[in-house]
Formats: structure tokens, C-alpha cells, sequence
């Protein structure tokens, strides 16, 4: 039945050095194919988050495994046609890089649950171990609460508890072939910390001009920004202590400029210059504190970028996985959680594949007031690779 790849990512901060043309090659093809994504998934919400580096890794991950038209689709969905096979030995060099950051907890962890019963091709559970670092266990179709229990045990774990019951009871039953995981979980200080005695409620102006209140965290520093007013957005960098990573608000010069900010996104490249031509200024800063969670079914999303064979049970290619059986992927499901507070940021993020068989102190003169819907990202600045992305709306 289901022969769910779970991937599940943790994160880690700060990255080594190796092959910089294949990191920058990687992190752009998945920035693209996040900004893809966002128009499919974010639209139509309020509030969002998503882990772009989880969903484009976890597939990476199962692409190991296709052959033909089903590992171009997603070669050419993911965009990284032109790293071919090196796709898989930069994100072993990133994974390496980010478990040995050491400012802030960002740990990422990828595991396969396997079914022995059916005759795997040893080259991919091989492959998966040595470029994902994956954990191989047995799916124990008679653990107590359940096959899935493990797992999402192992899910938990690895996102510290934030990420938790990925697996429906009865999602795993002796027809399913394996369980792909891959876990991120981040944790860090600002740089700068927000006074909890300044933050106050206050009117937060949303989508459709209704207005709400929102806990407003102030504070008056230098912090990096940059005024477009081509494209009609404003953004601030609040980096994480160590200066590696960096929470990026995009916010909308215009109150109800959301939707033309998020059409910007969808413009290939665009997304990358947000991160640009920032300049240290001394202002008065108010930021929403915000707690977001989101559940995404991601099949469909999928099928539209152009991953189509992949979902079909008779065209699907996974004989690099096993031709004891034909699989297919029947789900994707990508859960993820975020929470900006005064003191700093923690996110995580789970991506479960199913799969079944058949200085100077100058007086502040400008502001960066985050009232009204905007946009965020949580960059790694020394790769380029977007961890999470997500819309806040009030």
C-alpha cells in the first residue's frame, strides 16, 4: 500500500566550505522552485509557512530512486537538470555544513523505514545513506500503537517535539515498501533581543482593510534595510546571533500590497534581489510576534509544477527503488511550524512521501512598522538557501 518516503528535515547553523558553485547552482534552484510552490500553496491563505529546503530536499531524496520521464519530471520541476547526479553530492556538502553550525540549534536528520519483505535495489538504500546521511530501520508492522508510532516518534524527536503525528494510524500496513523521513528543526537568538516590556497590542491592518490586533514587539537599533520603491516593498534583515542567518520581513510599502508583492515573487529572480543592496540604518522597528502552523497536501501543487508521472500507478518510474513492485507516489504531505518571539525564532518542518506499491549612535529618523500583511524568509546568507518561507496577515 503505502510506500511513504517521510522525509522529515532538521536543520543546523553554519556551513563549511566545499563545492561554492554547486551550493549557490542548489540553493537557486530551490529558491525558484519555492517561489513556484508559494503561488500554489499561499495564495489563498492568511497566514502560511513551509519549508522550502525540507519539500525540495525530500524530493531530491526520492528522485534516487526514478528512471525515465519520471526522474526528468522531477529533475526539470526541481530545476537541477544542469547539476544532474551532483545534485545529490551538494546536498550531501550542504548537510554536512549545516550540522557543524554552532550560533544557533539547527539539526537535520533523514532516515528510511524499510520493508524488507520487498526486493529493494541495495543501490538506492546505499545511495541514500551516503549522500542524505539516512538512518536505515526495519518498519515494525507489529510495534505497539502501531507501524506508524516509530516514525513519528522519530519525527518528534528530531523536531523537538514541534512536529508530531505525521503518520495517520493505518497509513502503514504490510504493503507499504518504505518510509523516506527527513526532519529541520531551527532554533535562534537574535541577535539583538526585543524588550518583552515594550511589546504592546496593537492594530494590525489586514487583507480586505478590516483591522486587528496583534502583540507589537518595539525596539530601536541599526538594522539593514533597503527602501525599493521600483517594486514597492521594503525589507529588513534581523539576523541571528553568529550573523549567518537572518530573518528577512518583505513588507509592502502599500497596506493592501500584498498581492502585488506576492506576483513579484512568481517573477524568476526577483526573489533573490529581496536579499540585496540592504544598508545599515538607525530606525524605530515593530514586528509582529506570530506563531504559525500549517498542513499542506501537496499532490496537487505537485502535478501543476510539472510533476505528473511520478503520482500515476501506471507511468510512474521507481524501478531504481525496487522491480519487485510498481510505486508510485500517493501523497505528499508537508507540515511545518514557526514561532517569532522576543527573544528569537524556532521553526521545524516534516515532508512525508507516500508511496504505494501498484555604529555610531545616531537619533532614529525612519521606521520599519510590519502593521499590515507581508512576507518573511529565513535565510541561510552564507549558501543562499531558503529554510523557510512563509505569508503573515494578522
Amino acid at each position: 500500500m503505502l510506500y511513504l518516503p517521510l522525509l522529515c528535515l532538521a536543520v543546523v547553523s553554519q556551513l563549511v566550505s566545499g563545492d561554492q558553485q554547486q551550493q549557490l547552482a542548489l540553493s537557486s534552484a530551490a529558491s525558484a522552485f519555492s517561489q513556484q510552490l508559494y503561488q500554489k500553496v499561499a495564495l489563498d491563505k492568511p497566514n502560511v509557512i513551509y519549508s522550502p529546503y525540507s519539500i525540495h530536499s525530500a524530493l531530491s531524496m526520492t528522485s534516487l530512486g526514478a528512471r525515465g520521464d519520471t526522474a526528468t519530471e522531477l529533475a526539470q520541476t526541481l530545476g537541477v537538470t544542469s547539476l544532474g547526479a551532483s545534485t545529490h553530492a551538494a546536498y550531501k556538502e550542504l548537510i554536512q555544513q549545516l550540522n557543524a553550525v554552532k550560533d544557533v540549534a539547527l539539526n537535520t536528520g533523514n532516515a528510511i523505514f524499510v520493508n524488507w519483505n520487498y526486493n529493494l535495489v541495495q543501490q538506492f538504500v546505499e545511495d541514500v545513506t551516503n549522500d542524505y546521511f539516512a538512518k536505515s530501520s526495519n518498519i515494525d508492522l507489529s510495534a505497539p500503537g502501531g507501524p506508524e508510532k516509530p516514525i513519528n516518534d522519530y519525527i518528534a524527536a528530531k523536531t523537538e517535539n514541534m512536529i508530531q503525528n505525521v503518520l495517520p494510524r493505518g497509513s502503514i500496513d504490510a504493503s507499504t515498501v518504505m518510509v523516506l523521513v527527513n526532519t529541520i528543526f531551527f532554533n535562534g537568538t537574535w541577535d539583538h533581543q526585543f524588550s518583552k516590556y515594550k511589546t504592546v497590542s496593537q492594530d494590525f491592518h489586514k487583507v480586505g482593510g478590516a483591522i486587528g490586533k496583534v502583540d507589537m514587539m518595539h525596539d530601536e537599533r541599526t538594522l539593514k534595510i533597503k527602501r525599493d520603491n521600483s517594486n514597492g516593498v521594503d525589507v529588513a534583515e534581523l539576523p541571528f546571533k553568529g550573523g549567518r542567518f537572518s530573518l528577512y520581513i518583505a513588507l509592502p510599502q502599500k497596506v493592501d500590497g500584498v498581492s502585488d508583492l506576492e506576483k513579484l515573487l512568481a517573477t524568476p529572480g526577483k526573489v533573490d534581489d529581496l536579499f540585496t543592496g540592504l544598508s545599515p540604518v538607525r530606525l524605530n522597528l515593530a514586528l509582529p510576534k506570530f506563531k504559525i502552523e500549517t498542513t499542506l497536501t501537496l499532490n496537487s501543487a505537485l502535478r501543476d509544477l510539472g510533476i505528473v508521472k511520478a503520482f500515476s500507478p501506471m507511468a510512474a518510474d521507481f524501478t531504481g527503488i525496487t522491480q519487485s513492485a510498481q510505486v508510485y507516489i500517493s501523497q505528499v504531505l508537508h507540515k511545518a511550524m514557526i514561532e517569532v518571539q522576543e527573544t528569537g525564532t524556532v521553526a521545524a518542518a516534516a515532508t512525508v512521501i507516500s508511496m504505494v506499491a501498484l555604529s555610531v549612535q545616531l537619533p532614529p529618523n525612519q521606521y520599519f512598522v510590519a502593521d499590515h500583511p507581508f512576507v518573511y524568509f529565513l535565510r541561510d546568507n552564507q549558501t543562499g538557501q531558503i529554510l523557510f518561507q512563509g505569508k503573515f496577515s494578522g
